[in-house]
């Protein structure tokens, strides 16, 4: 009977760490692989979990248990991706070592992902779970937590939901305080400092949640690429800022309509929905039109730069047509139905069929484009 001590990467950071793909099958390679993990990542719980097969290994055949070792690892984008590779690997390693049953050796973490996968195609007959141990100092902790928040994959996981729940209850904290101050007629001034709490819920959870995504670090790089574009005399930047004061203008636009319209009527009759439906429609097109003046300045920029068409922004302006016309259509039939303004149905309907028709287009269009790229780059490769 022959065991298989199975070590699982399943994120595969002895790739991109340590440049070691998978399979590794045998001691000594599986050895010399978490070598090169430890060398590069003295602090990746990978690393331990080759270890702790390799001593795993080490006690089965001291009893002298016929067993072989190997570690499988799939991808960075964990997933449907990494367990295809992982699926792969492990048929290949069963194909070359065909064990009668197998021990599972991982960081726990995610057991319920891979358990599946490996079960499926070897029998299991036992699972192995490894804990790196930690200070059990305050200092230690401190470091621990710092060390795992450096860790772009766990602060998405951990630090990005809970930011979204401080965003919400802040939105609705603020959104109840000033709901509360109109309806007081801006008399109550006691309510002000109430809405503190809901502004800073709200500005902590952007502030983390473009910490976990380096926003940071991404306006820095859009700001280089500014400069640079300013420097080689880029259309892009004045058709931006065309595109820009276009929109804004739409915005006051529709935001003075709303008010005329709250103006011109009594106090009980003002709705605020209807004011709403009012700015969306007074401003939608300029919106519409300031985007599409934007991305016409990259297309133009791109095109005298590379003496190509960037499909890509065709197909985003045709996306935003699209998203125009569904947007007044349903601004248009919310009006018509409670009771304001003049609308004619079949033009309403007119204006969400049409956008709903060109987004089709544009979704055909995309994956068109997608598709002859596909096909160009195999017949290139072949």
């Amino acid at each position: 009977m022959k065991t298989l001590v199975l070590c699982v990467d399943r994120d595969d950071d002895l790739g991109v760490k340590a440049g070691v793909n998978g399979p590794v099958i045998g001691r000594k390679e599986n050895l010399d692989a978490a070598l090169a993990l430890g060398l590069a990542d003295p602090e990746d719980v990978d690393m331990n979990t080759i270890f702790s097969g390799l001593q795993l290994y080490d006690d089965l055949t001291k009893k002298g248990i016929e067993a072989e070792i190997a570690t499988i690892s799939g991808d960075s984008h964990v997933g449907f991706q990494s367990d295809l590779i992982l699926r792969a690997q492990l048929e290949n390693v069963l194909e070359i070592v065909k064990p009668d049953g197998a021990i599972l050796v991982s960081d726990g973490a995610e057991d319920e992902y891979i358990y599946p996968v490996i079960s499926s195609r070897v029998k299991i007959d036992s699972v192995r779970k490894v804990y790196v141990k930690q200070s059990k100092s305050i200092e230690g902790t401190y470091y621990m937590i710092v060390k795992t928040l450096q860790d772009e994959k766990m602060r998405r996981r951990w630090v990005v939901p809970l930011s979204l729940l401080f965003i919400i209850l802040g939105a609705f904290s603020f959104a109840t305080k000033v709901l509360q101050f109109y309806k007081s007629n801006f008399e109550e001034i006691g309510l002000l400092s109430q809405m503190a709490f809901g502004v800073v819920g709200v500005v902590l959870g952007l502030y983390l949640v473009g910490w976990a995504y380096r926003w940071g670090e991404l306006f820095a790089q859009r700001m280089t690429n500014t400069k640079r574009s300013l420097r080689q005399g880029s259309l892009a930047i004045p058709f931006a800022i065309i595109g820009f004061v276009i929109a804004v203008v739409g915005i006051l636009i529709g935001y003075d309509l709303a008010m005329a319209y709250r103006a011109s009527l009594l106090e009980h009759d003002r709705s605020l929905a209807i004011s709403i439906l009012i700015f969306v429609s007074g401003a939608v097109w300029f919106v519409v039109f300031g985007v599409f003046c934007y991305e016409s300045g990259k297309s133009v920029t791109a095109f005298l730069q590379t003496g190509k068409i960037r499909w890509s922004f065709i197909v985003m302006m045709v996306s935003v047509l699209a998203t125009g016309f569904i947007v007044q259509g349903s601004a248009d039939a919310l009006s018509f139905f409670v009771g304001h303004g003049d609308y004619d149905i079949i033009i309403i309907l007119a204006e969400i069929i049409t956008g709903i028709l060109i987004a089709i287009f544009s979704s055909v269009l995309n994956a068109s484009l997608r598709s002859e790229s596909s096909r160009k780059g195999s017949t290139s490769g072949a």
